[in-house]
């Protein structure tokens, strides 16, 4: 049986949204500090995926150079265009995750001011950044990482671009918490089918791109593989055009793509009609299909990720539980030594 865990979802989202005020402060602190030059967004797996929307939104509104890397890449390469005017955001949900730490003291050391997220302030990585922000729960962290991503975000878009659409979005975003808990109620049914339909399937391909990106990585990286130990595949949507479309077939293992309202939904879309035409095992969540009363339709590629994140957290669930399989079950992972 699943467990409905939507009130602690959504206390958790809402607890996300009442730290706008902190928000402002940190930002206006951070940016006070430099000469803002770049901003570079630092983490691994579903800390290093979370941030894809962040470079999205910053690289279509801005002309701010944005670098998105895995903590480990980052502590090996030190780019070179990384400097103390550089703002750096890490995130680690259980605060220990060696390279992220080690990243955030290399930034330390450059003099580069730093904000961190992770699920407890009392940890290394909160220890180690100048601003941390603290956001733990049984479900919904992520959401709430990326709404607190988002205002973080948005804040610098305004004050350094003049981004002139920043209380709407604010605004839009407060309207989440119970638009996003219908969704998952709305799918409930839908998610326990496809589960029961795929519980068995030997490799997934996920499909996105653009601001759901992070959404198509982490679900494979992160739910398939780590919490499941399934076989699973992402591919960005315009690069399946450029090796993986060659192993399709009618039976191929299951694909699943995800359409965003972003400006890379005809990316997907050319995806779908080549799957359509040559596949008859796909799964295609849309956020279109999804009401969002209250977000405006110009923002809606922007909170794109967090529909499907909604959906995809009611996949995960249902599959956990039709395979007997619990999420939190690891072979390796804070078990042995690597």
């Amino acid at each position: 049986m699943v467990k409905n865990d939507n009130e602690i979802y959504r206390a958790i989202l809402e607890y996300g949204l009442a730290q706008r005020e902190v928000v402002e402060k940190v930002v206006d602190e951070s940016l006070s500090k430099i000469n803002l030059k770049n901003i570079f967004l630092i983490g691994c797996g579903g800390s290093f995926a979370v941030m894809h929307p962040c470079k999205y939104i910053l690289e279509t509104n801005s002309n701010i150079p944005v670098f998105i890397y895995n903590s480990s890449e980052f502590n090996t390469i030190q780019p070179l265009n990384f400097s103390k005017d550089s703002l750096v955001i890490l995130s680690s949900y259980s605060g220990k995750t060696p390279e992220t730490v080690e990243a955030a003291n290399i930034a330390k050391k450059a003099g580069a001011p730093t904000i961190g997220f992770t699920g407890f302030a009392d940890s290394p990585l909160g220890h180690a950044v100048d601003h941390v922000f603290e956001n733990n729960a049984e479900t919904g962290v992520t959401d709430s990482k990326i709404i607190l991503l988002y205002q973080i975000i948005f804040n610098i878009l305004k004050k350094h671009e003049n981004f002139d659409k920043y209380e709407e979005i604010i605004k839009a975003l407060n309207t989440l918490p119970d638009s996003l808990v219908k969704i998952k109620e709305s799918v409930e049914a839908y998610a326990e089918k496809w589960a029961e339909e795929n519980m068995d399937t030997d490799l997934f391909f996920t499909l996105g791109t653009g601001v759901l990106w992070g959404e198509t990585y982490s679900f494979a990286i992160c739910i398939l593989e780590e919490m499941q130990w399934m076989k699973a595949q992402p591919v960005d949507a315009g690069e399946f055009f450029h090796g993986s479309f060659e192993i399709v077939r009618e039976d191929t293992p299951n694909l699943l793509l995800f359409k965003g309202e972003d400006k890379t939904r005809p990316v997907a879309e050319r995806v779908e009609k080549f799957i359509n035409k040559y596949s008859k095992k796909y799964t295609i969540i849309d956020t279109k299909d999804y009401p969002l009363p209250g977000v405006p339709e110009e923002f809606r590629g922007y909170v794109s990720p967090l529909v499907i994140s909604a959906v995809l957290d009611r996949f995960g669930k249902h599959l956990a539980d039709k395979r007997n399989h619990p999420l939190k079950t690891r072979k390796y992972m804070g078990i042995v030594d690597y």
